[in-house]
């Protein structure tokens, strides 16, 4: 085995260059100091323009866009609107209709929304087949839903209870709440 030599001693550096360093340091943090001053001060002038313009200064503002930019931020709109439009459907009048259907014996494993087609898609579990149907005319009669069909199901036969998986789908009938657009 070859022997490790370590040397911790430090070299020593020059006074000056430590002295020249702290004095970099203190001009640069005085100049950020006079900058943020000077920002702050020019914060506080507008402000008290707008508030003199009052409602005035509350028109839009368009702002130059480069040419290839124009695609990039109309799909960044589109997104927003959509995010607005998912954020003003009634989200808990359609959870708690689901979780009110009268089937004790049947567990929601998932629910999934097209806002634009009002479509949702429901995958359960229930104890039997009879459970399964009766959740289904359960749905078919609540007020928010129509069309409700079924499209698959599945008996478990690895599970010795033998339960069913099923996946429905079914018309919301949203009523939109007010929100952005």
């Amino acid at each position: 085995m070859r022997h490790l030599s370590l040397d911790f001693r430090r070299r020593a550096c020059p006074a000056w260059v430590g002295a020249a360093l702290l004095a970099a340091g203190l001009g640069a943090a005085a100049l950020l100091g006079l900058q943020h001053r000077q920002l702050g001060t020019e914060t506080t002038l507008a402000e008290a323009r707008l508030r003199a313009q009052g409602p005035a200064a509350r028109k839009k503002v368009y702002l130059p866009v480069a040419g290839r930019d124009v695609q990039r931020v109309a799909l960044e709109l589109k997104v927003a609107r959509d995010v607005a439009q998912q954020l003003g459907m009634p989200w808990d009048e359609l959870f708690r209709s689901v979780e009110a259907a009268d089937a004790p014996t049947v567990a929601l494993l998932g629910i999934e929304s097209t806002a634009d087609r009002q479509r949702i898609q429901i995958s359960a579990e229930a104890k039997n087949l009879d459970a399964m149907l009766r959740y289904l005319q359960d749905l078919e009669g609540r007020s928010l839903f129509s069309d409700v069909y079924l499209h698959n199901h599945q008996i478990q036969q690895q599970d010795p209870q033998r339960p069913v998986r099923f996946t429905l789908s079914a018309t919301w009938l949203v009523r939109r709440q007010d929100g952005p657009t």
